[in-house]
């Protein structure tokens, strides 16, 4: 029975099964080919997804750089949405990374072949084959990108800040365990804010607001492959930020921005125990797949607050840029 790539939460969570089935990867035919085969080319594969989590999560932390006043609070819900770099829409098939899988009429020569994000149309066939006899023990189709409009790795938040003495600002982060479908997620993370300008003397006198930003963030994520036969897939993403922030207010307009450095790890498994077609073999747990990513990063971004609610949007340049939208309120 042909099994898809269930382990790819990225596309199942946000955009649906369905979406996650335009993978169409055979995993119970590559799996023939070994587990070190089988990581090696869905970790290629799904690294686009699991790195732009990363990334989409790490952002949307503020719209402001003024902290609040003590007991002024804020509530907001926000779509982050990391843009894949078109160099991760492709990899290279290196048949010297792999035992007992090419790529049929490559010849032997590394080839491109899509990722998660890479072309939905993409044709082609592996051959999974003995190395002693080069007889093919099994074929299965190249798994294509899937289908979406944009190329975006969307991440949802709910964030509330609340102000404390000193010019500090706690910020946290909460979706309690929620089901989709076949998925559970849940999120949280923490984060506090300082103003600096407090601490200048005589500096009120520049019309800006400063302060600085630390931030952590997890999300984890379930899917029930076959609740019966034990086989659950699992996701969890941590990130971290730490930024400088400055904005300026005019009348119900904020400009910000921000720089900074993110760091993060996402971590793909896929658990339980799986047959392989035609054979007595099984194995347990065959998907274990780790992601980092880091580096600098600088945001540019504005508020609109009509009263206590309030529309920002901005965008943060950093390895895969990323756009964030927030409907909220605050009081301050």
């Amino acid at each position: 029975m042909k099994k898809l790539l269930y382990f790819c939460l990225a596309g199942l969570i946000f955009n649906g099964s369905s979406a996650l089935a335009q993978g169409n990867v055979n995993v119970e035919e590559i799996l023939k080919a070994g587990l070190n085969d089988l990581n090696t080319y869905m970790g290629y594969y799904v690294e686009p997804a699991a790195k732009g989590f990363i990334y989409s999560m790490g952002s949307g932390w503020s719209q402001t750089a003024k902290p609040h006043g003590v007991l002024g609070f804020d509530l907001k819900f926000a779509v982050s949405g990391a843009a894949v770099p078109s160099r991760y829409e492709t990899f290279t098939f290196n048949p010297a990374e792999f035992e007992k899988i090419r790529v049929v009429g490559a010849n032997g020569s590394p080839v491109q072949l899509p990722t998660l994000y890479g072309d939905p149309n993409t044709g082609g066939t592996l051959e999974i084959f003995d190395k002693e006899t080069e007889m093919t023990l099994a074929t299965a189709d190249i798994p294509p990108g899937i289908d979406i409009p944009v190329k975006y790795v969307p991440a949802p938040l709910i964030q509330g800040a609340v102000g404390l003495p000193a010019g500090f600002e706690v910020i946290g982060r909460f979706i309690p365990k929620t089901t989709i479908e076949d998925t559970e997620v849940s999120q949280w993370g923490i984060g506090v804010k300082h103003d600096l300008k407090q601490y200048f003397e005589g500096i009120n006198i520049i019309p800006v607001d400063f302060s600085v930003l630390v931030a952590y963030n997890s999300l984890d994520a379930r899917y029930h492959i076959d609740e019966v036969q034990g086989q659950v897939a699992s996701m969890n993403v941590e990130t971290w930020t730490v930024q400088g922030l400055v904005s300026k207010k005019i009348a119900i307009l904020t400009v910000y921005g921000a720089i900074g450095y993110n760091s993060g790890s996402s971590d793909y498994n896929m658990l339980g125990t799986y047959e392989i077609n035609g054979t007595s073999e099984s194995f347990t747990d065959p998907v274990k797949l780790n992601y980092e990513a880091k580096g600098a990063m600088g945001t540019l971004g504005a508020r609109l607050k009509f009263g206590p609610i309030f529309l920002n949007g901005d965008y943060t340049f950093q390895e895969f840029n990323t756009v964030n939208i927030g409907l909220g309120v605050s009081i301050r």
